[in-house]
């Protein structure tokens, strides 16, 4: 069952955090602690040999709030004590900061797919070419597909199924140092510029996240990664167009654009004469 406290922030243990903090928001929120209070609680659970017991806290969810309270000088701070493991504690501020709706694309990718690693811990591998389920070497045991991490994701989270593909696909194929890159571009919050990213090859992707530490526009990244384009033959897309058209002509068509054809060569040897 859980336990209302009020903790000492000075006894809360932060850790790291899935997504780094956004100094900007913070201020915003320690504006809204100021004027209203704190409306809801953070989430802690009892670490008591953490830091020699200087910690007997570590905070499970509630990282802006916790950094808004310190920057507005309080020392004590409204908390929800949690029975949880680590793993357990990771699984509920993921869950937290989903149903939230705090998170940008790039985070929400982020996350889901820390739930994945967390459930493949506890679950065992997926094998993403399917199969029957199999052994490892070390007695590891590899499921078919993850229809089941799915299922518990769109059920955990809150997520669609479609969702839960668009957002997986992100987290699974955007490679580290680009996922790094696009921290203050537009990207980080347009999802539809994230998956066309995932789909770059993993040399492609490293070379926008290298350009982007240059120019952190993202289009002339992008722009530059297609490289020049072909120089395009004005007479062959004619040539192209005509063609398309005379493949469905009639007998009777064929004819007269060969008369017509015809007529325009005989011009053409009396002007050149």
């Amino acid at each position: 069952m859980a336990e209302f406290v009020r903790a000492e922030i000075a006894e809360i243990h932060i850790g790291d955090r899935l997504r780094p903090i956004d100094m900007n928001y913070v201020e915003a929120i320690a504006a809204s602690m100021s004027r209203d209070g704190q409306i809801s609680p953070i989430m802690i659970r009892r670490t008591p040999a953490k830091n020699k017991g200087v910690t007997p806290f570590t905070l499970v969810a509630g990282g802006y709030r916790t950094t808004a309270a310190k920057l507005l000088g309080w020392t004590a701070i409204d908390a929800i004590v949690v029975a949880a493991d680590q793993t357990e504690a990771q699984l509920l501020e993921i869950s937290e900061n989903l149903y939230r709706n705090e998170l940008n694309p790039l985070d929400r990718a982020i996350f889901v797919m820390k739930f994945r690693e967390l459930w493949e811990e506890k679950n065992g591998k997926i094998d993403p070419k399917g199969g029957r389920p199999k052994k490892l070497d070390h007695d590891e045991p590899v499921f078919s597909a993850g229809r089941q991490l799915a299922e518990q994701v769109c059920d955990r989270l809150g997520f669609s199924v479609a969702s839960y593909k668009r957002v997986s696909s992100i987290g699974q194929n955007l490679h580290p140092s680009l996922r790094q890159a696009v921290r203050g571009t537009e990207a980080e919050n347009d999802q539809s510029k994230l998956l066309k990213l995932a789909k770059l090859s993993s040399d492609d992707q490293v070379k926008v996240a290298a350009a982007l530490k240059e120019n952190g526009n993202l289009k002339p990244v992008l722009e530059w990664l297609k490289g020049p384009k072909a120089a395009v033959d004005p007479q062959e897309e004619i040539f192209k167009k005509v063609a398309a058209l005379l493949a469905k002509a009639e007998p009777d068509t064929l004819r007269r654009v060969a008369d017509h054809i015809g007529g325009l060569a005989d011009f053409s040897f009396l002007e050149a004469a």
